[in-house]
Formats: structure tokens, sequence, C-alpha cells
């Protein structure tokens, strides 16, 4: 009697800590993966052209950074989808309307969770997952409008997802 409750309380144990996790959520195997590194002056895509679909996002640098993700909605029934040319030059202006934004903020726990989550989505990783259509998306370092002052936007990237 004593070794069956012994052996529910180490099975509630392990369903307790499995309920505790953070939610990391690895990047599946064969996924198109897109590496973004950004620093003062650029936002850099590797590679800068996807197929059409889920789509995860890796902020590689910094550590600790976020990222912008830009993509349109113009009304609030309207499906988000790729922006105009006409949206990314009013967007390099910091002109977001017409816009639906999300991001990323890496870096938002401590230094063990950080480095544990890193390639994994979730509260601590640095990985953020988008379904997209054919045409283009926007990737900014900083929300626009956001900067200190003195600071200028870094570039816009712009994400070309093939149909």
């Amino acid at each position: 009697m004593i070794r069956n409750a012994a052996v529910a309380l180490v099975g509630l144990l392990a369903v307790v800590l499995v309920g505790c996790g953070r939610g990391q959520t690895p990047i599946p195997p064969g996924a198109q993966v897109v590496h973004i590194a950004v620093t003062q002056s650029e936002v850099r895509l590797d590679p800068g052209t996807v197929r059409a679909g889920d789509v995860y996002l890796v902020l590689d640098a910094p550590l600790d950074g976020s990222i912008v993700f830009v993509q349109r909605k113009r009304t609030a029934a309207e499906t988000p989808g790729p922006l105009s040319d006409d949206d990314l030059a009013r967007l390099a202006h910091g002109d977001t309307e017409g816009t639906s934004i999300g991001g990323m903020d890496a870096g938002g726990c401590d230094a063990a969770q950080n480095a544990e989550d890193r390639g994994q989505m979730g509260p601590c990783g640095n990985v953020l997952k988008v379904v997209l259509l054919g045409g283009k998306y926007a990737i900014l370092g900083d929300m626009p409008g956001s900067n200190p002052p003195g600071r200028p936007l870094p570039s816009i990237a712009v994400l070309e997802v093939l149909p």
C-alpha cells in the first residue's frame, strides 16, 4: 500500500512539474526558418525570401533584443496580409496606419531560462511563428515612433514571400 502511494506521489509530482513549464515549443524539423540580426543601423534576414505558409522567425542577435513584424490590415474584419510598396514607403517614415503589428521580445527571462529556450517559441524563447501569404512583409528592430530622440529607426528588412 505504501509503495502504491509512493508511485502515485511521484507520478503527481511529475505532472505538476511538467505543467509548470514555460510552454516552450521547438521549431519543427524541415520548417522554413528566417534568421534575423538587428544592429543599430540595419535589420538582416537570412534568407530574405521564403514560400507562403508557416515561417519561423528566429532572432539571433542581439540575444536580448526584439523584433517587430508588420503586415497589412486596413479594417478589423480584414485578414492580415502582405504590404504594398506604398505601405512599405509609409512605414519607413513611421506611418503604421492600415497595418497590423506584432512581434517578439527575446531575453525577457533570467539568463538560464533564456539560454535554455533559445531556438524555441515561448516566453523566454527567440522564435516567432507567422503564417504568411505571398507578398512582402516588414521586420523592424524597434516600434515606429518608440525610438529615443536622436536615434534613427533601423532600416526596414523586407521579407519576400513567394506564393
